[in-house]
């Protein structure tokens, strides 16, 4: 079964952020990389997996992240997306690399916001994915960082993190209020 869920960004609601998400990155990205530009290389790795939250927006999530990695990267070039965990603390961090032309420093925080699209690139979309990205991320309580991916190449990729913090414990919550 593919699930495909278009999100409207402002509009996103969770109606049970408390349900099982084991699994979400993996098969959001088990359905995308062998769709992946032709000529590109596409690695992946995932090694843990946030134990709750919607499985449908964490891998709709995954899919933004890789479609616009898929769309900026030139051809031959190369795609790396990570799911990794900290077992002591449960901060998952989900990454997707690439050796495309980069986002400019100053339009990071800009192209999180809905329909903002950079100038000069020859790329089609909506300037809707990294927006939902933000939101989803949000609505599970991580943050999304950029940064250059290779700081040191005349086009220095993008690497976008998505750091979640510890899962939140309910019934301990719930247990430390009386």
């Amino acid at each position: 079964m593919v699930v495909d869920l278009r999100v409207e960004v402002g509009g996103l609601s969770l109606q049970n952020p408390v349900m099982p998400a084991s699994g979400a990155f993996a098969e959001g990205l088990a359905a995308l990389v062998p769709f992946g530009r032709l000529g590109a290389l596409v690695t992946k790795t995932v090694t843990a997996e946030l134990r709750e939250g919607n499985p449908v927006l964490l891998m709709e999530l995954i899919r933004n992240l890789l479609d616009n990695a898929l769309q900026y990267v030139p051809e031959g070039g190369r795609i790396t997306a990570r799911v990794l965990g900290d077992p002591f603390s449960g901060v998952v961090v989900v990454q997707v690399e690439d050796d495309g032309p980069g986002i400019a420093p100053a339009e990071r925080e800009l192209v999180l916001q809905p329909f903002y699209r950079a100038l000069g690139t020859n790329v089609e979309g909506s300037g809707l994915g990294l927006a939902i990205v933000q939101q989803v991320a949000t609505q599970h309580g991580g943050q999304v960082e950029m940064s250059d991916a290779h700081p040191r190449r005349a086009q220095p990729g993008l690497l976008v993190s998505v750091r979640f913090g510890a899962p939140r414990n309910h019934a301990a919550a719930a247990d430390s209020s009386h």
